[in-house]
């Protein structure tokens, strides 16, 4: 792409930056300054590997999580206060400058409108705007901090957190239009404390010495974000049902035979308690509870372990609505 061109829309901006960024050659250099990296922002950041990366620290439009993930993959991550600027540059493609953060609000297909430019190579000197943003390096303190400023900001936008206020029933869940999503986790027994790579995550990243609970669950099927309808799974059903939010998910050394389950190897970890976080998908309340373990005695706990998702099947879900509407 040797001239100078306009990106429209936002779906022209994504498809620009997967060129940019994508199957990167050895000897290039690849530089993102992006205010805010969003939930899912590494999936708008191909071949994060080598990439430097600099966005603001800002709850509410950076994702600590995703920071986590994309500097799992080999990015090099910096934090710069008052960044606002969008420019995604490689020596040897060129350069887009938009108004589209990393974020799937920016970019996703039902996402905000943005436009931008495409710059043939050597146009941007992108060492000039390194320097006017004077980036520092990323520091667990500043992440923890970030954690917790993001679930305030979470809790802030659902007037105050749970304090004084209360998820919606499950009825009112099961008939909303557009209801949200959550995941099945099961346990066959209860077991106290936790594996050893939870407790050492939960310390270096959270600052915490012990996570506040965890499920067992099967490989690639939770995500951080995700809400966790976790019980005991029973000869009759279901107890002990609560909800769970994912902080991150590690996967469990067959040697901690205490914690590890052939079949689900990872842990989904939640950190603090339950309080810290948004508002649940809805309320667990006796009702649902004794209407979930019915539900699961119907529906038979052997397909439920045999799923081949965590997300709730259908059936399942209109027995819970039935056994709740005739009590």
């Amino acid at each position: 792409m040797k001239e100078t061109r306009i990106l429209y829309t936002s779906a022209d901006i994504h498809a620009a930056i997967k060129r940019l960024f994508g199957e990167p050659s050895p000897a290039d250099r690849r530089v993102a300054l992006v205010a805010y990296v969003g939930t899912g922002g590494e999936s708008y950041l191909p071949h994060a590997e080598g990439l430097r990366l600099i966005c603001s620290p800002s709850a509410g439009g950076t994702d600590p999580e995703t920071l986590r993930r994309i500097m799992k993959r080999g990015a090099r991550v910096e934090f710069s206060d008052g960044l606002h600027m969008k420019v995604y540059w490689s020596r040897s493609r060129g350069c887009i400058i938009t108004s589209a953060n990393a974020s799937s609000s920016a970019l996703a297909v039902s996402g905000l409108k943005e436009a931008g430019t495409w710059l043939p190579p050597g146009v941007v000197d992108i060492d000039r705007l390194i320097r006017y943003a004077r980036p520092r390096p990323v520091r667990q303190a500043e992440l923890h901090s970030l954690d917790r400023r993001a679930i305030e900001h979470r809790t802030r936008l659902e007037g105050g957190g749970q304090q004084g206020r209360q998820a919606p029933d499950f009825p009112e869940w099961y008939a909303s239009p557009d209801p949200s999503v959550w995941k099945i986790a099961w346990a066959g027994d209860e077991v106290s404390g936790a594996a050893k790579i939870a407790r050492e995550q939960t310390l270096s990243e959270y600052g915490r010495r012990q996570p506040h609970t965890w499920m067992s669950v099967g490989k690639g099927r939770v995500r951080p974000s995700d809400w966790l309808l976790c019980f005991l799974l029973t000869e009759r059903g279901a107890r002990s049902a609560e909800w769970q939010y994912v902080d991150f998910v590690v996967k469990v050394k067959p040697k901690e035979k205490r914690y590890y389950y052939r079949d689900r190897p990872y842990h989904a970890v939640q950190v603090h308690p339950l309080s810290k976080y948004p508002l649940p998908p809805f309320s667990i309340t006796p009702g649902f509870r004794k209407a979930l373990s019915r539900a699961i005695e119907q529906y038979s706990r052997e397909r439920l372990m045999e799923a081949k998702t965590d997300l709730p099947p259908v059936r399942l879900l209109r027995r819970i609505a039935e056994a709740m509407k005739n009590g």
